[in-house]
């Protein structure tokens, strides 16, 4: 049996350093879909599930490139600090 050849051997440090030496942002790769992973995923990268993300292609302002993105699910009741109980309008 032949072994198989290596070339370009280099640390994950180094690939990253020599393809994009500007960034300190984290990519995804699912099937054909290659994009951004938002600072909230990165930040919970050990602990996130699939279900507490979503996919979106997202649109900067003053750009035509749309960019696939991993985000967090929105939670609006996650930004509620108080509620008022009761029915206000009677």
């Amino acid at each position: 049996m032949d072994k198989m050849q290596v070339r370009n051997r280099m640390t994950a440090t180094q690939l990253v350093i020599s393809e994009n030496p500007n960034t300190n942002n984290v990519f995804f790769m699912c099937g054909t879909k290659k994009g951004y992973v938002s600072p909230a995923v990165s930040k919970a990268q050990d602990t996130v599930t699939l279900e507490e993300m979503q996919y979106a292609e997202c649109l900067k302002p003053g750009s035509d490139n749309w960019v696939p993105c991993l985000m967090m699910v929105g939670n609006s009741k996650a930004n509620v600090k108080r509620t008022l109980g009761g029915n206000l309008l009677h």
